[in-house]
């Protein structure tokens, strides 16, 4: 299997996230854009369209995160992959610090630095979420 991804397949990934980015945790509900597939190791880069390698993302951290595997850690400067919500735990590498999402790990400060998890557009929209009560998931 290439880059295609089947209705059926669409479907359990929406379903494992339970509907929100695997990223930044946006709820498909709040969201401008429908969330869609992520590759977590591009097609380009060798990945296959198969659940193990799928995310669900909402619009800005596919768009981000783009055929990238990974950046250069902020902290040590060292070239660290981007967080895999298919083996890593979302709380290992992240924290919330009020609406803005910390990178606790190399992995995580990686992640918040490439999708930009902090962007003055995404706290306000982090801290209008909030204040409903459907923010955060976890």
């Amino acid at each position: 299997m290439t880059g295609e991804i089947s209705a059926e397949l669409r479907r359990l990934i929406s379903e494992r996230a339970h509907f929100c980015c695997e990223y930044c945790l946006l709820p498909q509900d709040f969201a401008v854009h429908r969330h869609e597939p992520d590759h977590i190791v591009p097609v380009q880069h060798g990945g296959a369209s198969e659940s193990d390698n799928l995310a669900l993302a909402c619009f800005r951290c596919n768009r981000y995160k783009g055929p990238n595997v990974g950046s250069y850690d902020p902290l040590t400067g060292i070239l660290t992959p981007f967080f895999n919500p298919r083996t890593q735990r979302w709380q290992d590498h992240f924290q919330f610090v009020e609406v803005a999402i910390e990178g606790l790990t190399p992995e995580g400060r990686v992640t918040v630095k490439i999708l930009r998890f902090n962007d003055d557009d995404r706290t306000v929209e982090r801290r209008l979420l909030l204040r409903a009560g459907v923010f955060p998931t976890i």
